[in-house]
């Protein structure tokens, strides 16, 4: 287990950004992103009659994945859970112009997997994508990212994370996961990789 002062933890300064940390982040070609606390805020609304309604995200947080798949890199999103949220949001975020005429490949939606299945299920996205866990970015708040967030190149956490996250953590956001946090880490590695996003095709 890789543990790091938390003095040490880049939070998204330019000031702070190290040569060692901008090499990090220019190896990058994959971006993994945790589903609850991250993704969505981990709030729910809850109904009586069936369960999770709704839950929250952020626009802001879905322009970051634009970015990310903008400068070519792979996302995927992976979740314990099984409700339908994330399966729609992959069908929106799949169904853009710049899927359909294959500028950008397909985000990878992975729900149903517990903590202990996470990992074999990355593997196995990463060999179909040719990337080595050292070349990826992940984002995790909790217990059930730890073995993921361990094996990147880049690990990351959103602000409201738990402390056992944040500690084995390169990089916490500003803003808190489904409120921004994505798009932190987003911003922070177009920034490492000198890429005006202005020039970037976004749909």
């Amino acid at each position: 287990m890789r543990i790091r002062s938390s003095s040490k933890i880049f939070r998204f300064m330019k000031t702070h950004m190290t040569q060692e940390l901008k090499e990090k982040l220019n190896r990058i070609k994959a971006v993994i992103f945790d589903g609850d606390g991250v993704f969505f805020t981990g709030r729910v609304f809850v109904s009586p009659e069936t369960g999770e309604a709704m839950k929250e995200r952020s626009h802001v947080d879905g322009q970051g994945i634009s970015l990310l798949r903008g400068i070519g890199l792979r996302v995927a999103i992976i979740s314990g859970e099984k409700t339908g949220f994330l399966e729609r949001i992959g069908e929106k975020l799949n169904s853009l112009p710049s899927v359909k005429d294959g500028t950008w490949p397909p985000v990878g939606i992975f729900t149903g997997h517990q903590a202990g299945q996470k990992v074999d299920i990355i593997q196995n996205w990463l060999d179909e994508c040719g990337i080595k866990w050292e070349e990826c970015a992940a984002m995790g708040d909790d217990l059930a990212d730890l073995q993921i967030l361990e094996k990147v190149g880049f690990p990351a956490a959103p602000a409201q994370a738990e402390t056992i996250i944040k500690e084995i953590c390169d990089f916490v956001a500003p803003r808190e996961g489904g409120d921004g946090a994505i798009r932190d880490l987003s911003n922070l590695i177009l920034e490492a990789k000198g890429i005006d996003v202005g020039s970037l095709k976004l749909r």
